[in-house]
């Protein structure tokens, strides 16, 4: 909720009666809003320094309820000077923070092999700065789980659990995930047509191992996107209101009661990032 496009009031996707709905606020009345819907707190990850500063302002506004995850994203590795990755360490010792991340490999869009080296190097440092602060990773993980593995497995003894976040991979790459001791992050393409093999994952791990997001502002339902048209889809954002829809469709999935993996879900949360 640090990006700037909640700097304005913009419309938001929700959830009211059973649907999606569109709604309009801006940052501080969304929190509002939030808080007085139950939604007791979020994580707040970071792509990159040009963000970091602004995304721990907001947490120290709202220390009741948001904690940060400090990274540098793939897809920025390129373009960070390699020389200021102390900077991160100086970050990662801010009171709030609670993991390293965005960080991983993503192969999504094709890049020169020189942009690659620079997100292993990247990825390696932060996994061991995690190691250094015993603090759980927030992985992302886009078309590069092969080599994702590899760098796990070498570095495995350096790991303190984490999420792969916005997971869409399958149940047999979701379970080398678990193995390894990362939850599986899940958001809205659990609704999308293209997310089965998200909805297979979730019905064949342990329920300890799944935890719920947003990514906000983007990973909008596609159902929801519908309500939207022209100009004001490309301004559309997700929020937590989407969360409650998440719990449900999960429990559908597992032919499991909702409240018990709305509980479970809360409690592997606080478990992974060590929250108070």
């Amino acid at each position: 909720y640090a990006h700037p496009k909640y700097n304005v009031e913009i419309p938001y996707v929700c959830e009211q009666d059973g649907e999606w709905a569109i709604r309009r606020a801006d940052r501080e009345r969304l929190l509002f809003e939030m808080r007085e819907a139950g939604i007791s707190g979020f994580v707040e990850p970071s792509i990159g320094f040009d963000a970091i500063e602004s995304q721990l302002s907001l947490v120290d506004s709202h220390s009741d309820c948001v904690w940060a995850a400090v990274g540098v994203h793939p897809t920025r590795c390129f373009k960070t000077a390699w020389k200021n990755r102390k900077k991160l360490e100086k970050y990662a010792r801010n009171a709030h923070a609670v993991a390293i991340g965005e960080t991983g490999l993503d192969y999504h869009h094709p890049r020169k092999e020189q942009h690659r080296i620079m997100q292993k190097r990247w990825f390696i440092y932060q996994l061991k700065l995690a190691d250094r602060m015993k603090l759980p990773l927030v992985l992302h993980i886009r078309k590069a789980d092969k080599d994702a593995l590899k760098i796990w497995n070498k570095y495995k003894t350096k790991l303190h659990g984490g999420v792969a976040h916005c997971f869409t991979g399958n149940s047999r790459i979701a379970e080398e995930y678990v193995k390894l001791g990362f939850a599986i992050g899940v958001g809205a393409k659990l609704f999308d047509g293209d997310g089965q093999d998200l909805r297979d994952a979730v019905a064949c791990l342990p329920l300890t191992a799944l935890l719920v997001e947003t990514d906000a502002p983007f990973v909008i339902p596609e159902s929801a996107e519908e309500l939207c048209k022209g100009n004001q889809l490309r301004k559309l954002c997700n929020s937590s209101f989407i969360l409650p829809a998440i719990i449900r469709r999960i429990a559908e999935i597992r032919g499991e009661d909702e409240n018990t993996v709305e509980e479970a879900i809360y409690q592997n949360t606080v478990r992974v990032y060590g929250l108070k």
